[in-house]
């Protein structure tokens, strides 16, 4: 992967809307790029193939992306990283996957996963909700995280709010009986 915002390839940040049947369905979230260093570009280029999972659209099987059985936490929106690295190094009998579409955040996240040699941590830059519809099959999560839902705190952006109704619904299928 050498560019993150290649629109050819799986991994482009999503656009702020698609069109699905006709009709204009609105993200959670809005991209603001910020600054993207050389090194955060180097960390797509060198460390995305070892911790990096493509969106394909198709159902995955962790235990073969991981390599292992293992309980599987999901962090949506990790921002720089910095809750889900302490994570994976504090308690390696997990599997983490992290979603996050702002780009430097995922190339930071990247270079500390490397420094730390993590062997637990796997990473989308995708829309979390397209991720969970296509990619991560019903009862195959044993925790979901999400800090800092809710960043749209005006009553006309309550339709931009990850966490609804139907969003709840759709993650407690992806939970396995018992789950977080």
């Amino acid at each position: 992967m050498t560019n993150p915002f290649d629109s050819a390839g799986a991994k482009a940040p999503p656009k702020p809307f698609t069109v699905t049947e006709g009709r204009r369905e609105i993200r959670s979230f809005v991209l603001r790029q910020g600054r993207f260093t050389p090194a955060q570009q180097r960390a797509f280029d060198e460390r995305w193939p070892r911790f990096g999972i493509d969106f394909n659209g198709q159902p995955r099987d962790l235990a073969a992306t991981f390599g292992r059985a293992a309980p599987k936490v999901l962090e949506i929106g990790f921002g720089n990283g910095a809750a889900l690295r302490h994570a994976a190094r504090f308690d390696t009998s997990k599997d983490y996957i992290g979603i996050e579409v702002h780009a430097p955040g995922v190339g930071r996240l990247l270079n500390a996963l490397a420094d730390d040699d993590a062997g637990n941590v796997k990473l989308y830059h995708h829309d979390a909700v397209e991720v969970l519809e296509k990619e991560i099959a019903d009862g195959a999560l044993d925790e979901v995280r999400i800090y800092f839902p809710d960043p749209w705190h005006k009553k006309r952006h309550n339709k931009r709010r990850l966490v609804q109704p139907a969003f709840a619904a759709l993650l407690v299928r992806k939970l396995r009986p018992g789950g977080l």
